[in-house]
């Protein structure tokens, strides 16, 4: 593939990208991501066959992604409260820049099982071997109650993801405009922190 026609599908992509997960138009048609891409609906056609595939391609790549993001933060070498708090701000920041991604996700998973198997055997690295031993020694020394590290890891995740699947659900509730919605979410970050931990959340570089 030449270097103009990579680019342009790139394009294409990121745009779609933004109208599916930003916007949360699940129903966006192929000659808008034309139109926010800049370029003739065959385009489309060309480099993707179809919007359900594309969409599809997205999903895979938004899967991989955020997985990847998760094994390289508890990966790092640094001290477990440190690196919960990293996972707590990525996140959260990256849901907030994606909005709609965990609905198509779940949905998508639902929908499609064999998909969903199909990407758990692609990827045989858990996360929770990645803090198993962190884990035990926070509750060896008192610092956490016990716990198994699947748990944690399900309450975390529901913590920071929840905000995002029920975002119709909180506003109205609570009244918040988006702007308000937005702080609320800013201000999850430190609350999840001092919900697990009882202390307030380090600065997060």
């Amino acid at each position: 593939m030449k270097i103009e026609e990579a680019q342009t599908e790139q394009v294409i992509k990121q745009k779609a990208k933004e109208l599916f997960f930003k916007k949360g138009l699940i129903k966006t048609t192929t000659q808008e991501i034309a139109d926010a891409a800049g370029v003739n609906r065959a385009l489309i056609h060309y480099y993707f066959r179809s919007r359900e595939h594309m969409l599809s391609i997205l999903l895979d790549e938004a899967m991989e992604e955020k997985r990847e993001r998760v094994k390289s933060i508890l990966s790092f070498d640094l001290p477990f409260r440190e690196k919960i708090a990293r996972y707590i701000d990525a996140i959260i920041t990256y849901n907030m820049t994606y909005p709609y991604l965990e609905n198509f996700i779940i949905s998508e998973t639902v929908r499609n099982k064999d998909r969903t198997e199909a990407y758990c055997a692609r990827n045989q690295s858990r996360s929770s071997d990645l803090i198993r031993d962190q884990l035990a020694e926070e509750i060896q020394q008192g610092r956490l109650a016990p716990i198994t590290p699947e748990h944690f890891l399900v309450n975390l995740i529901a913590l920071c993801n929840y905000p995002m699947l029920a975002k119709p659900i909180l506003r109205t509730i609570h009244g918040m405009t988006e702007e308000a919605y937005h702080e609320f979410l800013l201000e999850r970050k430190q609350v999840i922190y001092m919900t697990i931990f009882k202390e307030e959340m380090p600065s997060v570089s």
